[in-house]
């Protein structure tokens, strides 16, 4: 029975399909409509959008909004016939002079891509203008990207940040790399650490550990503290880099003078293992309580850890305990243990 339900609905199809070759503009729409839909025939949106364009040319009101639906939704946007693109232009500027946002921004963007009119950058913002002037926030975004192309720095950090944070908009590293970068070549600091940061921890499509090293490089120039003790980690572990023990020491001296807790502690370790250095107790304890009064745990325990056990000369009961037991108030498990807080 199915079987014979199907078959009877494909003949029908198919009588409607030779009507609407015939020039009928109701079997046209209605052709259209089964090949959107999918049934009885294979769905094919670009045949669709062919049938109704037909019906639509001879003023079959349903098929002019089917398209317009049709192409607007962007099934069918790439359809080689320039004649339904022709269409849907003069369907969206229609809507748009009457002014219907979204016809003002779709327009907008045809004048921006040259789809069914020529190129003109100038139409395209205007109608955005109008578009954003009701509250369309695709214009506005639309509007911001024209101004970041054209070298507002302000604007292309401004995008970097809602591509990288999906403010409105779907995350998309491509495109955050893409506006950071522009900012970075401008000088901007922290573009070229968040480029950086992107490069190294962003999705693997994105990924390049030394191109990273580069723009992290440039920030640590800059003055980002920030970029600086990431770089001498890259250094320390020889990613994007070659390990350089120096280099590291060199760019965690750097973002410690600048207030930085990890790199102060960073340089603390350096001088407490020797790696690189002669080994020094007071120089790691004088870092490590700079990285500690800032709230570093680990820093905290080493530094308890040395007035505990260290050479005579800097050992000191009320200090070791002072900062052994903020390290374990913060859950340093190292910390615990040196106290006795899991119990004898």
């Amino acid at each position: 029975m199915a079987r014979t339900i199907r078959q009877t609905g494909i003949e029908q199809a198919e009588l409607v399909r030779e009507r609407a070759e015939e020039g009928s503009a109701e079997a046209q729409f209605n052709y259209g409509r089964f090949c959107y839909e999918g049934r009885p025939v294979d769905q094919d949106h670009d045949e669709a959008a062919a049938w109704w364009l037909r019906a639509a040319a001879q003023g079959h009101v349903q098929a002019r909004t089917q398209l317009g639906h049709l192409l607007r939704s962007g099934l069918g946007f790439e359809i080689g016939d320039e004649a339904i693109v022709r269409w849907w232009f003069e369907y969206e500027r229609s809507f748009a002079e009457a002014g219907d946002a979204e016809a003002q921004l779709n327009l907008g963007k045809m004048y921006a891509a040259g789809r069914g009119v020529g190129r003109d950058d100038a139409e395209a913002e205007r109608w955005w203008r109008q578009a954003a002037a009701q509250g369309d926030a695709e214009a506005k975004l639309q509007l911001k990207r024209r101004s970041g192309e054209t070298g507002d720095l302000q604007v292309q950090w401004e995008l970097a940040r809602t591509y990288l944070e999906g403010r409105g908009v779907p995350n998309d590293a491509s495109e955050a790399a893409r506006w950071l970068g522009l900012a970075a070549r401008q000088g901007h600091a922290e573009s070229c650490f968040k480029l950086g940061q992107l490069l190294m921890h962003g999705p693997p499509d994105v990924r390049n550990s030394v191109k990273a090293a580069e723009w992290l490089l440039r920030a640590a120039e800059l003055g980002s503290q920030q970029a600086a003790r990431e770089l001498g980690d890259l250094y320390r572990e020889g990613v994007g880099v070659d390990a350089n023990d120096a280099e590291a020491e060199r760019w965690w001296r750097q973002a410690a003078r600048g207030g930085d807790a990890t790199a102060q502690y960073s340089i603390g370790m350096i001088y407490l293992d020797g790696r690189g250095v002669i080994v020094d107790p007071a120089a790691a304890l004088e870092w490590l309580v700079k990285a500690a009064e800032q709230g570093h745990s680990d820093a905290q325990f080493q530094a308890g850890r040395i007035y505990r056990e260290g050479p005579p000369e800097l050992r000191s009961a009320p200090d070791a305990d002072h900062w052994l037991e903020r390290a374990a108030t913060q859950g340093n498990c190292d910390a615990q243990l040196l106290l006795g807080w899991w119990g004898t």
